[in-house]
Formats: structure tokens, sequence, C-alpha cells
């Protein structure tokens, strides 16, 4: 066993004993189904792992797709790219989400799994562009401000994401914002 993979099972051991009492409690309340979120992303790429001088500063897109099967609980499809003068990244990564929810807001964090792929765009003799995919996951939370019944805004999202591209480990932050539009409904209003 690799000590990437022993590190990966000891993170999620830790999160669900963590967070597994939250499955017993009652809840009482109203959550959407289904949330869909857009914004902006800005990443701090370690990109000197595999041969910048620095590290880089990207900025780009961040979307999201989750699924609430409780008030609490969700498993959230996680996309986003970043750009920069030769440098582009994209990751891909699903994971579950644990929800604080609130009259008017909500906390939470995630952990992530999936796929990075960065891509260089340099010249080197005849070939022009060099591309790493690699195993990814990551971890972070969020808050988010309800504006409307239909529409949350996402106040901020702070993620630790670890790649695995061209060979070399990749320890990135992401900073987003962003809207969040929401449907469907689970959970019920309490009885007056």
């Amino acid at each position: 066993m690799t000590i990437e993979l022993a590190l990966i099972r000891k993170i999620a051991l830790s999160l669900l004993l963590i967070l597994a009492p939250g499955f017993s409690f009652a809840q009482n309340g109203v959550a959407p189904r289904w949330e869909v979120f857009a914004g902006y992303s800005y990443l701090r790429l370690d990109s000197s792992s595999f041969g910048f001088a620095n590290n880089a500063n990207l900025n780009g897109w961040n979307a999201a797709g989750t699924f609430n099967i409780n008030l609490k609980w969700s498993a959230t499809l996680d996309l986003s790219g970043q750009y920069g003068s030769q440098l582009r990244t994209f990751s891909y990564m699903i994971g579950p989400q644990y929800n604080w929810r609130r009259d008017k807001s909500k906390f939470f964090v995630h952990g992530l799994f999936g796929k990075a792929q960065d891509r260089v765009d340099i010249t080197v003799g005849t070939k022009s562009g060099f591309q790493g995919v690699g195993r990814a996951f990551g971890g972070g939370g969020g808050y988010d401000w309800d504006w409307s019944p239909r529409f949350t805004f996402r106040v901020v999202q702070a993620d630790y994401l670890r790649g695995n591209s061209f060979g070399n480990t990749q320890n990135n932050f992401r900073i987003s914002t962003g809207v969040i539009f929401h449907f469907g409904q689970i959970g019920h209003h309490p009885r007056l």
C-alpha cells in the first residue's frame, strides 16, 4: 500500500468518525433537493513542483452540482478550470458534503476525490504544449447566504487540493465565490 493511499484511507476514516453522529439526529426544516453552483475561482497552483520558478496565481471558474440526500448530507460533483499565461488546470471531483443549515444561511464542509489535468503551453523543439493527468483529492468548506427562494449567494468556498500530474505532487489552494440555483425540496416546515 502506498503512503498516498494510506493517507486517503486515514482521512476518510477520520471524516466518517467525526461526521457519523450527524446521521442519528432528528431533522426539521427545509432544503433544496438540488443545488447548481457557478462562479469565479482563484487557484494558487504549486507549479514549482513541475519546473516553474515560482507558484502560479490562476483565475478561472468553479461549478458544482449537489444532491441533498437529507438536510445534513449531500453528494457533490465539483468541476473547475483555471488559466494563466502558460498554464491551464482542470479538476473533476466528487465526494460527500456535510451541511449546517441556519435560517437564511448554510455552512458546509466536503471531501473530494477525482482527477486533475494540468497543461503547460510552451514550445520545446517540435513539441508545443505538455499535459499531465493524475489523481486528485481535497477538502474544504464554505458559507452560503440565501438571497431569495431560488437563489443563494456563495460568499466563500475555500479548498485544499492535492493533485498528482507530471509525476509530481502539487499542493494547491482554491478560493471560489458565485451564485447557486436550487430546485426541488426536502424536509418540511415546522407546524405552529
